[in-house]
C-alpha cells in the first residue's frame, strides 16, 4: 500500500517500507536517540526487534509509530517531542504525504557500560 500519483511521464508509487526508512533516519539524527538492537541470535528476534518503526498509509495521509531508546541522562519527553517533529517534517517533505500523527513509544534507557569495549543497552 502507498501513494500513487498520475502524471503525464507515468504513475508514482510510495510504499510504506520508504516511509519507514525515512522514519527511522530522521528519528535517529536526533541527540540521545537510539533503536533497540536484537539481543538474540534468533533470526526472526533480530527480526521483529531490528525494525521498530511502522507506518500506515490511508490515501494521502501516514501514521507512523516509533519505539526508540533514550540514552541515559537525556530529557525522554523532549528527545520524543524531538522526534516527532523531526519524523513529520522528513516524511512530509520527502514524500508529499500528510502525516496525521507520530506516535513514540520510549521503550528504554540506553546506559553506557563498558564490557570488552563495546556500548551495552540495557531496557
Amino acid at each position: 500500500m502507498g501513494k500513487n500519483t498520475k502524471n503525464t511521464a507515468g504513475s508514482i508509487k510510495v510504499s510504506e517500507n520508504v516511509i519507514v526508512k525515512i522514519a527511522k533516519t530522521a528519528a535517529l539524527e536526533i541527540d540521545g536517540v537510539s533503536f533497540i538492537q536484537a539481543e538474540s541470535d534468533d533470526a526472526i528476534s533480530k527480526l521483529k526487534r531490528s525494525i521498530p518503526v511502522r507506518a500506515k498509509t490511508f490515501g494521502e495521509t501516514a501514521a507512523i509509530k516509533l519505539e526508540i531508546f533514550i540514552d541515559e541522562g537525556v530529557n525522554a519527553v523532549k528527545a520524543a517531542e524531538n522526534v516527532q517533529k523531526s519524523v513529520k517534517s522528513a516524511v512530509q517533505n520527502m514524500t508529499g504525504f500528510t502525516v496525521t500523527k507520530v506516535d513514540v513509544k520510549i521503550a528504554g534507557v540506553s546506559f553506557k557500560e563498558e564490557e570488552n569495549g563495546a556500548e551495552v543497552k540495557n531496557g
